[in-house]
């Protein structure tokens, strides 16, 4: 077993080998340069690195950008490097009642500003690109096994239901009819998405025309309805970027090992705490982990003791993050929490880059790590 990990700025890609097959976990980033190099450029590399691997599939863990901009340009720009077996995707589509939770997903990306679905809101421009180039998907959520050696730990389906069916009151008592429309719309979303979960191919009659998509969705975005309910949001600081971190994939090993692995995507801290509790009896985590992949970048507000499961190597892939294009967000910096005083004895750190570090003002205060930067990926 070995992971790559590649140095995307602030975002995710790793890549979990093995002699039997690979697994892409995420390929985005947030950055528009990388190491003062352009985003493509990156992109680039790490592309040709995985068209030298033979058997692989991808899951995305959710849909922001910073987790999935890479495989949308792999799709756009490099087509014929894009071959993936299978793509696991958070379950959020299965059953009808999901289109709410999609709904949610969708004004997530719209909270601020008004721009085009396939150009800014992510679900949508994920859809779209698998429309292109259709693929094999398989849909987790915990409980589910996967790859015949990993188990999904998050989402729970039931907790996901309450969570959106709490927002979604809120909203549709008072913009019902502007919540309607978009349910509708993401609806199409859902089925589509379903139908690829299929063991059949979709003839060419029933491939979605998702131009004429984007043309209604443009309508239903430029309605006076859909107008106020995003000015109701943004009045009562209803922000929902955070609900997509709400459905990300966690996962670890099937069966207990001497390699264990612990990957939690940009998973809610709460949600971290209910899976650590085994808070259904079904699924514990295990005692000792080889290799746990820090959650959200390893930001404070999502910071997460894992000094009890005595890890081997921790993984951080963050990097400078700018709020509009110019200020570094500081609230997005990596917490110090994670070394320094509070390093775990005889852990090794794995950084992308320590700019953004708050435990790095006089250097690396982790006794030991390796840090990526400048260098494009490191293997673990």
């Amino acid at each position: 077993m070995k992971i790559r990990m590649y140095n995307v700025g602030y975002g995710d890609c790793f890549c979990l080998r093995d002699r039997k097959g690979s697994l892409l976990v995420d390929f985005g980033t947030s950055n528009s340069r990388i190491e003062g190099r352009p985003r493509k450029e990156t992109f680039d590399v790490i592309i040709s690195d995985l068209t030298t691997i033979e058997k692989k599939n991808l899951l995305l863990t959710h849909f922001h950008l910073d987790h999935l901009s890479g495989l949308l340009y792999m799709m756009k720009h490099r087509s014929s490097a894009y071959e993936f077996g299978k793509i696991y995707l958070p379950d959020v589509f299965s059953e009808k009642e999901m289109n709410r939770t999609l709904t949610l997903l969708l004004l997530a990306d719209l909270e601020k500003d008004s721009f085009l679905p396939s150009r800014q809101v992510s679900l949508f421009a994920l859809v779209e690109a698998l429309c292109q180039k259709p693929q094999k998907v398989e849909l987790l959520s915990r409980g589910t096994m996967f790859e015949g050696k990993y188990q999904a730990l998050w989402p729970d389906k039931n907790i996901i239901r309450k969570e959106t069916d709490e927002m979604y009151q809120i909203l549709e008592k008072e913009h019902g009819k502007a919540l309607e429309a978009i349910a509708g719309f993401a609806e199409k979303l859902r089925e589509i998405l379903c139908s690829m979960t299929e063991d059949r191919e979709l003839a060419a009659e029933e491939m979605p025309d998702t131009r004429r998509m984007e043309r209604e969705f443009r309508t239903l975005r430029a309605t006076e309805e859909f107008k106020q309910l995003l000015l109701f949001m943004e009045e009562k600081k209803l922000f929902l970027r955070r609900f997509k971190n709400k459905i990300s994939i966690v996962f670890q090993n099937k069966n207990d090992g001497e390699l264990n692995l612990l990957f939690t995507g940009d998973a809610e801290k709460e949600h971290l705490e209910m899976i650590a509790s085994d808070y259904d009896g079904k699924i514990p985590l295990f005692e000792h982990y080889w290799c746990i992949k820090v959650p959200h970048h390893g930001t404070q507000e999502h910071y997460f003791d894992f000094s009890k499961y005595t890890p081997e190597n921790m993984l951080i892939s963050n990097g400078i993050h700018y709020a509009n294009s110019k200020k570094q967000s500081k609230e997005l910096r990596t917490s110090s929490q994670y070394g320094g005083l509070f390093y775990i004895p005889d852990t090794h750190m794995y950084c992308s880059n320590c700019d953004c570090c708050d435990g790095y003002e006089n250097g690396c205060s982790c006794k030991e790590s390796d840090v990526i930067s400048p260098a494009y990926y490191k293997d673990i």
